[in-house]
């Protein structure tokens, strides 16, 4: 894997090259993201097939609490640029396609089934609503 440019992300700039994003301040620093974030990094790499590789093995990092040990401030933590840049490129260097690509789909495919787990809690939920609003109890 090609190297890969990290800069801090202003909001409403658009960009060519294809990028993901990653949280930056808060408890879920180091969270990649397709979409923006209002403080996050925005890493930009020069194919969708290095995005796709590079925003994977962030998740892994994410997951793995790998980010968590790096984080600064007592109040809002936060994690810095440099810490980022070093570990991903710490990463790359270790980089396996073999060896990450199935750690890729079995993510992937646990991030699909955390979706359809939470679509069914949501139902389950509203069922429960609907099941209580269903009894009159304030009858005469």
């Amino acid at each position: 894997m090609k190297a890969f440019k990290i800069k801090t992300h202003r909001p409403g700039q658009t960009y060519q090259a294809p990028h993901f994003f990653i949280l930056s301040k808060g408890n879920n620093a180091g969270k990649p993201s397709v979409s923006e974030f209002t403080n996050s990094f925005v890493i930009t790499v020069k194919s969708e097939k290095q995005a796709h590789q590079l925003y994977w093995i962030c998740n892994i990092l994410y997951s793995g609490h790998y980010f968590r040990t790096r984080l600064c401030g007592s109040v809002i933590p936060f994690i810095r640029i440099g810490e980022v840049q070093s570990l991903l490129e710490r990463m790359i260097l270790n980089y396996e396609g073999h060896h990450w690509n199935g750690r890729f789909q079995a993510l992937e495919k646990l991030e699909q089934l955390i979706k359809v787990l939470q679509h069914q809690q949501n139902c389950i939920n509203q069922y429960k609503l609907l099941l209580m609003q269903s009894y009159q109890l304030d009858r005469d």
